[in-house]
């Protein structure tokens, strides 16, 4: 049978630390993915375009994944949504949000804190390999008090059919996964 369990897992060391660190949205296609079998890591990207760096101030992203399953209907998929704002009310941030909102099938790769390699890099993973995501929600706002936050806080989301993958790189860059796309 297909849903056999083939391992379980033991605790490892307190080293992981929550959040993220930066998002790269794809302007472009991906043509192919290359994963050894359909439950490994990604180890390479083919396509087109660029995925364009977001970077975010500390806790101010998170990215969540919820399995969302039918027993009655027999069906399952997995509910994926990120959560980020971007500082400062202006026009070249407010244009990005504008055609952000406008593409129905963006490939977002989410590079969590959780990494403790050096150099200092996180854990990246594609949200939206098969159906893609879009923005959902978000809004604009000055903030009243000096100390409020004058940002674009924005919720994009997905329903795949698998778990978000991880992408694995032999010398934890992005750029070396990645062929024909560049990252900018």
């Amino acid at each position: 049978m297909a849903c056999d369990i083939t391992s379980g897992f033991t605790l490892g060391c307190r080293d992981n630390s929550g959040g993220i660190k930066n998002v790269y949205i794809l302007s472009g296609s991906i043509s192919t993915i290359a994963d050894t079998s359909g439950d490994s890591p990604i180890t390479a990207i083919t396509g087109s375009g660029t995925f364009y760096q977001f970077q975010l101030v500390r806790q101010t992203g998170d990215f969540t994944e919820t399995p969302t399953p039918s027993l009655e209907n027999g069906t399952v998929f997995y509910q994926q949504d990120l959560n980020v704002a971007f500082h400062k009310l202006q026009s070249s941030i407010r244009n990005q949000v504008k055609v952000l909102a406008q593409n129905p099938d963006l490939k977002i790769i989410v590079e969590t804190n959780n990494g403790v390699e050096s150099p200092y890099t996180g854990r990246y993973f594609l949200m939206g390999r098969y159906r893609g995501v879009s923005l959902s929600a978000g809004s604009g706002a000055s903030g009243t008090a000096f100390g409020d936050a004058n940002q674009y806080a924005l919720t994009f989301s997905g329903q795949e059919p698998e778990p978000a993958d991880e992408i694995l790189s032999g010398d934890g860059t992005l750029t070396s996964v990645l062929s024909g796309i560049t990252v900018g």
